[in-house]
């Protein structure tokens, strides 16, 4: 396409999407606004696994930290101390990351 001019480009796109229509394939607008909703779905999902990987690496460092707590502890009560505040910690850490998400894709999933 040799226009310049955005008024023949965008006639020109015009017609194209036409022709494609007719002949049953999606246009030039419809592809590129389902690409647009893919990539941002692509991008939720993406952060969505970063924050499964996050939470996984939560955990793993929650169980050895557990151990420690057990393996150092010289009492009950200073176990379930120790493990009340570490419960206490991660649920806050976790309604924060739930919060960033959420205001990111405007939802309130799990």
């Amino acid at each position: 396409m040799t226009q310049k001019n955005p008024v023949q480009i965008s006639a020109r796109m015009d017609e194209i999407d036409a022709t494609l229509e007719t002949e049953g394939v999606p246009s030039y607008s419809q592809m590129w606004a389902t690409n647009a909703e893919l990539r941002e779905e692509l991008e939720c999902l993406r952060e969505r696994l970063a924050m499964a990987n996050a939470a996984l690496s939560t955990l793993y460092g929650d169980l050895l930290q557990t151990e420690l707590i057990v393996a150092t502890a010289s009492s009950v009560e200073q176990i379930q101390r120790q493990l009340g505040r570490l419960k206490g910690d991660r649920k806050a850490q976790a309604a924060r990351a739930h919060d960033r998400f959420a205001r990111r894709w405007g939802t309130s999933e799990d």
